[in-house]
């Protein structure tokens, strides 16, 4: 009971309470990134697998590599006595490894000569194996590169690196204006990766919020085992789909519950991590989600099994799970997600070429997001295209087993 005096500031502290617990929702649900887990728990999930290497694995020994040159250490006399030392009477081998000292710039001025053809009166330049727009050479254009983006060093530290290993002097615009250009060099390149993402048979897409010039965009990423493209827009919806995969794309689409990827296409495989989690998080809060959770587990190993049960029949056991969750008020929103779409959890079965998961996407979000939270935001949308292209390329070239150095050097001269 509360007093009538005390109501209205009972009211008041409610009305309170209720407004905080909405907005705890956004860091207390099952979807929730560990990024924007504002106090993350400090003990650890029993359930969790230990860090560390698992036992009975075979650790692995970093081989020596062939020496470049070879050193004789000699001792003339005995440190002890001073007596004249003999011939060793065993050697033994050492190998060091030991990066050069920082090395000045080479400075080259190209001297182009220019002719006229004495026959069409045709000007003929000299051509030289340089980049036509810097004054930058292309072992510098593309060094610069990887330090701002594989290496992900803000743009001072780009200059300070450069300047401790070359005494090379360089502004944080200059530095930008080298990654712009970059980004120029790679639009085919760029064009090539999508245009080999639309012939794919699977593709794994996902997407998270990017801040650019102030306001709330979006970075999504399109992936493969062979390929990865970013692309940054403003739009969440089937459009930025279409705009890379076109309006008739024939593959496996793997995603998470977004309503964007079901009004595309009706060829998808649903996010079996996300299912799971989202069980979990309802078991921790409610009896009456336990049984339902450790269904679903069991489900989903039936379903990865090397002999699984026909698709027909995981649905109609997935559907007997969502009528148990319609029994209790708490899990019918969760019984709503898994019938949207229910035949969609099983496209992995009969499709060996598609994962159950979307990991794959969400491992490829996370170099960007690391990179997302170093800079913050970004100034304005031109960042955004030499974000997409580097990133791409580069992210391509590791999954292909490709030097990016090398890579990136060959489509800058």
């Amino acid at each position: 009971m509360v007093c009538e005096d005390c109501k209205p500031e009972f009211d008041k502290l409610s009305k309170r309470v209720e407004e905080l617990e909405k907005k705890l929702i956004a860091y207390e649900n099952a979807n929730t990134p560990s990024s924007k887990i504002r106090f993350p728990p400090r003990i650890l999930n029993e359930d969790k697998k230990k860090p560390g290497q698992k036992e009975g694995h075979e650790g692995t020994t970093r081989s020596n590599p062939n020496p470049t040159m070879t050193l004789e250490v000699i001792e003339d006399k005995c440190p002890n006595c001073k007596s004249k030392l003999s011939n060793p009477f065993k050697t033994t081998t050492k190998i060091i490894e030991e990066i050069p000292e920082p090395q000045p710039i080479e400075v080259t001025e190209y001297r182009i000569n220019h002719y006229l053809c004495s026959h069409c009166g045709n000007e003929v330049v000299a051509q030289a194996p340089i980049p036509d727009t810097s004054r930058f050479g292309a072992n510098t254009l593309a060094h610069t590169t990887l330090l701002k983006f594989e290496d992900r060093l803000p743009l001072r530290k780009v200059c300070s690196s450069l300047k401790r290993q070359f005494n090379l002097n360089m502004s944080s615009a200059t530095v930008f204006d080298i990654t712009r250009r970059v980004s120029d060099k790679l639009a085919a390149e760029y064009n090539k990766i999508q245009a080999f993402l639309r012939r794919s048979e699977s593709i794994n897409i996902d997407e998270t919020g990017m801040r650019v010039d102030g306001l709330n965009f979006h970075l999504w990423v399109f992936t493969t085992k062979k390929a990865t493209l970013y692309l940054i827009r403003k739009g969440r919806g089937k459009g930025v789909i279409e705009e890379v995969l076109g309006e008739n794309y024939k593959g496996v689409i793997g995603c998470d519950g977004w309503t964007s990827y079901s009004s595309y296409t009706d060829n998808m495989q649903r996010c079996w991590a996300h299912l799971l989690r989202e069980a979990r998080y309802l078991a921790e809060q409610f009896d009456s989600a336990k049984h339902l959770y450790q269904g679903l587990k069991k489900l989903y190993e039936k379903a990865k099994s090397k002999k699984p049960p026909s698709k027909d029949k995981l649905i109609l056991e997935m559907k007997q799970w969502t009528d148990y969750a319609d029994c209790y008020k708490e899990l019918r929103k969760f019984s709503v997600t898994v019938k949207n779409g229910i035949e969609h959890w099983f496209t992995f079965v009969d499709n060996k070429e598609v994962e159950p998961t979307n990991n794959r996407a969400e491992r490829a979000l996370r170099e960007l997001i690391v990179q997302r939270k170093i800079i913050g935001t970004l100034r304005n949308e031109k960042g955004t295209t030499i974000m997409e292209r580097i990133n791409t390329c580069i992210a391509t070239w590791k999954q292909r087993g490709l030097n990016s150095f090398t890579e990136l050097k060959a489509h800058l001269c």
